[in-house]
């Protein structure tokens, strides 16, 4: 007798959840049955999303899913980064410690790794969930779940929708009664827009380097914004809780961003609204469901890095998933092995607020400048924005070092 799996969502969570569940499958000789439901088809439908594929990710996917991305879906990769802070800069090159960063085209990365799913026997439904149904009775336990082109049963259903709107609601109200979810509370909001450049451009104006943006002045809402270079062309995004798309056109008017930009006519582009968690979800696993991706609100502050977290998750629900024990118990190892996710939120949270700080009381342009002349110092910021370590462990890093006297001796 086999087990059937339903994955909703098709994105980097569902998929690496599914393979890994395939491949699991056959290395323990066991029959089970893994049907995802997306309802986009990512020749036409995307996620807004800058693209960037952070370390340890490509590591991750090779020794995990097996998985080499093809070079003709890398389109540039990132050696340094370059922050700014008030009036401030620093070139930030470091150490690849856990690997290269590479940006990619959202929308090829996740059709990649769809058709790699049902290359190895992924069952794909295009249709949207709209109703899921746990049946819990003395002589039958279940999953029923209802989508526009079905129905399906199944033993298990994993929640990698990311933030979709309806299906968080479906979510909360099918798991009320016995594990409530409760969505992430809060959340940053993002504005992103693209811009063409003439051939050659990138080389000579910008090089495979990623401009990051910590609190720009004159502009209190934005918390961090960033120029991220694709293959002929440039990705700006910004973020903060109360940003609007007029602070975005506030963003590209700022002199230390426009002299990274090409020409071009505000008028003609087109921008894109999304949004990332900033706190976690509650109940992301119970009898027979686990949440997996942005719905866990297990993202990293700032840097976001939600491939990142979507692909970690994704395994993690596998792994558990694949003894066929589908109780909360059971589900209890998930939480323990994304641990580490969890724990470097409220470190996040805790680099977040200083910023925030460093902001209004004037102390972030010390802080550039303390860079330039300790490499301690240095090093955090490098590894804070490139995603190269966590949090935790830069602020270890940093009390350890003493920070304190450093700026200190600058002010």
């Amino acid at each position: 007798m086999s087990d059937t799996i339903a994955v909703i969502g098709g994105g980097p969570a569902g998929t690496s959840c599914a393979i890994k569940l395939i491949k699991e499958a056959r290395a323990l000789r066991k029959n089970i049955r893994v049907v995802m439901f997306e309802g986009k088809y990512f020749e036409t439908h995307y996620n807004q999303c800058v693209g960037v594929l952070s370390p340890p990710l490509l590591r991750i996917l090779k020794e995990e899913l097996e998985i080499e991305l093809p070079r003709d879906l890398i389109k540039r990769r990132i050696f340094a980064y370059r922050l700014h802070a008030d009036k401030e800069e620093v070139f930030l090159l470091g150490e690849e410690k856990e690997g290269p960063t590479y940006t990619v085209h959202r929308v090829n990365f996740d059709k990649f790794m769809l058709d790699f799913a049902k290359k190895i026997g992924v069952e794909i439904i295009h249709s949207r969930v709209n109703g899921l149904e746990f049946i819990r009775t003395k002589e039958l336990e279940e999953v029923r779940v209802y989508s526009e082109s079905g129905y399906l049963r199944a033993d298990a259903v994993v929640c990698a929708f990311g933030l979709d709107e309806s299906m968080l609601n479906v979510l909360e109200e099918s798991t009320k009664n016995f594990c409530p979810y409760k969505r992430p509370k809060r959340f940053l909001r993002t504005f992103i827009t693209k811009l063409e450049t003439a051939t050659g451009f990138i080389e000579k104006k910008l090089g495979n380097i990623i401009y990051a943006y910590l609190m720009p002045e004159n502009i209190p809402n934005i918390e961090f914004g960033a120029i991220s270079p694709k293959e002929e062309h440039i990705v700006i995004n910004i973020a903060g809780e109360k940003i609007t798309s007029l602070d975005l056109d506030k963003f590209l008017k700022l002199p230390q961003v426009r002299k990274y930009l090409p020409e071009f006519k505000h008028d003609e582009l087109s921008y894109f609204e999304g949004h990332f968690p900033i706190a976690p979800a509650v109940n992301c696993f119970g009898d027979r469901f686990l949440v997996a991706g942005d719905a866990t609100g297990w993202m990293r502050s700032f840097k976001g890095k939600g491939i990142n977290t979507a692909v970690i998750t994704g395994i993690e629900a596998a792994k558990v998933l694949i003894e066929s024990d589908f109780s909360k118990d059971n589900f209890k190892k998930y939480a323990e092995r994304a641990r580490e996710l969890l724990s470097d939120y409220y470190y996040g949270k805790l680099a977040r607020y200083f910023c925030k700080w460093g902001a209004k009381f004037k102390f972030l342009s010390p802080l550039i400048k303390a860079a330039r002349v300790d490499q301690n110092i240095y090093e955090a910021l490098y590894d804070a924005v490139s995603g190269h370590n966590t949090y935790k462990n830069i602020f270890k890093n940093l009390l350890y070092f003493n920070l304190t006297k450093t700026l200190k001796r600058l002010f």
